[in-house]
Parts: structure tokens; sequence; C-alpha cells
């Protein structure tokens, strides 16, 4: 339960320092199989780890809704009200590494050397691996410094990211075969 929990709440604070501090309901959306490894759970069990999740959370991020999507069968909307998202500001704070990631990616002209250096600037024990020609995967060691993987993709509008679990990051290449 605290793996979803940890994910939900570094997903706000990211989407705060994108896109600044607003008290609105917010909705992310998760593959069933993300569901899977953050609830610790298999396909059959998962609608009884969504209610115990939905019953434990509701005095920290609310009302949280996990519903599966209609026309995407495997794809959830987790929805997080207000008062979740209000909660989270109260408690937490994105970590500096956070705040000047987001800030690097967003430089104009931003280049994967600003993006090295930042890692690097962090912990020396970074892994920066190359995917292919235009993109890269990023990660520290030590997993307390920021826990996820970021791969990096280079394209004509610079540098985007996504960042994953490094669970759901290393499922995602096995089943591509790389």
């Amino acid at each position: 339960m605290k793996k979803l929990e940890r994910n939900l709440i570094d997903n706000i604070l990211e989407s705060e320092v994108k896109l600044g501090c607003a008290s609105t309901p917010v909705t992310f959306y998760y593959p069933e199989s993300s569901l899977n490894e953050l609830l610790d759970c298999n396909n059959d069990e998962l609608p009884v780890k969504i209610a115990e999740f939905l019953e434990i959370e509701k005095d920290c991020l609310g009302k949280v809704r996990i519903e599966e999507l209609g026309d995407e069968k495997g794809r959830y909307a987790v929805r997080v009200p207000i008062e979740g998202f209000d909660w989270v500001r109260a408690n937490y704070q994105p970590s500096d590494f956070m705040k000047d990631f987001v800030q690097e990616i967003r430089k104009p002209y931003n280049t994967l050397a600003g993006i090295t250096d930042l890692f690097k600037r962090y912990s020396p024990e970074v892994s920066i691996i190359k995917v292919n020609e235009n993109a890269w995967t990023f990660y520290f060691s030590d997993e307390n410094i920021d826990p996820y993987v970021y791969y990096i993709e280079q394209n004509v509008f610079g540098l985007e990211y996504h960042r994953f679990t490094r669970e759901s990051y290393n499922k995602m290449m096995s089943e591509a075969g790389k």
C-alpha cells in the first residue's frame, strides 16, 4: 500500500513543480501492471487491494477514486481530490533534485550534458545508459536521493522525459527485448 501512496505523493509533488500550486483534483493514469506492482498483488487480487488502499488513504489523500477506464481495459484512472492535493502540500515538499531536474529539463536548448551534470551534482553514483540513438536512462544507485528511472529522449523539441519505478522500467525493457 505504501508504494502506491509514495508514488501518488511523488507525482503530485512533480506536478506542483512543473505546473505550480493549485488546489485542484488531479488524475493520474496507471496500467494494470503498475497498480499490481505498487499494491504488491496480481490481477485477481487487484480489486481487493484497491478497496483496502482507498480505505487506508481516506484520512490522508482523501476519497481517492480508482476506476478502470471503460474504453481502455487494463488502464486505470486514479483521481486524488483537492483534499489529498492539499494534504500532500501541507506534509511534503518536492525534493531539491526534482526542482532542479524540472528546471534543467525545461531550459530552452537543454542538453544531455546539462542533465548529466545535474545528476552528478547529486551523486557520483549515477547510472547513465544509452538506450538508442536518441534515448538514455538515468538513475541513482542510492534510491534515497531519488528512486525513479528517468527515460530521456532527444527530439526536435529538445529533451523530454518519462519517469518510471525501477520495476516498471525493467519490465518494460524486458518486454521490449532490451
